[in-house]
């Protein structure tokens, strides 16, 4: 019917607005346009293992692109400030079937997180919450036992990513979402479902409405014990 139509037309306009802006986003970072893309992070020091991981899954997606004289996808690793992790993956042999950029610190992770298709990172709960704003799949690769081991089941039962500390199976299960556009944007639905992007504006009307709503009260009282103290 005519909605249906409406529908349809503005779901399809919405995904060649966010496919062109992507376009643009990967231009000015230097990144290849048209190739599915992974992001590596390790935090700002760039810890959790983000050499090994790094390098089982450029390793996989080379040898998933059968060895193409031409990039079939993308992996972008920011490796914050361990200059260690840079230069060994700066002087890797990566292959002609995957194009790389190895990145220190960053200060722009927005913008290196809406080029991406999918990132690969520590539970933090400030990476989480960005990745799903930005309609982002997580690979979680680590967490910190207390404060944030209850981030991983939040992104897995929300659908748009899993918990993996071995690097060859990260690289497995990453390369297998890359190949699949359906799987990709079905979690990246699930990612934009799960994310609360104004949730700090949401939380200062609530605690607004909580003091006028005091406030109110407080008057109402005040005006009854004025009324009592008149009739005396």
């Amino acid at each position: 019917d005519g909605m249906g139509s409406g529908d349809s037309s503005s779901t399809s306009s919405a995904a060649i607005k966010d496919a062109g802006a992507k376009s643009k986003l990967r231009e000015n970072l230097g990144l290849m346009d048209g190739l599915p893309t992974v992001l590596i992070v390790g935090g700002g020091d760039g810890m959790g293992g983000i050499i090994n991981q790094a390098q089982a899954l450029g390793q996989k997606l080379n040898k998933k692109s059968d060895n193409a004289d031409e990039a079939c996808y993308q992996m972008v690793v920011v490796c914050g400030n361990n200059e260690k992790a840079q230069n060994t993956l700066s002087s890797n042999d990566w292959g002609n079937g995957v194009n790389v950029v190895v990145n220190g610190f960053v200060d722009n992770m927005d913008e290196w997180m809406r080029s991406s298709d999918v990132i690969v990172t520590k539970a933090g709960p400030g990476t989480i919450a960005e990745a799903s704003i930005c309609g982002l799949p997580c690979m979680l690769s680590s967490y910190l036992p207390g404060q944030e081991a209850g981030n991983v089941p939040f992104v897995e039962d929300a659908g748009f990513g899993t918990y993996c500390g071995n690097p060859e199976d990260i690289a497995e299960t990453v390369s297998t979402w890359l190949s699949s556009p359906e799987r990709l944007q079905s979690m990246k639905d699930a990612a934009l479902e799960a994310a609360r992007p104004t949730a700090t504006i949401d939380i200062a009307k609530d605690l607004a409405a909580m003091l006028f709503e005091e406030k109110a009260r407080q008057e109402d009282t005040n005006r009854a014990v004025e009324q009592v103290l008149v009739v005396s």
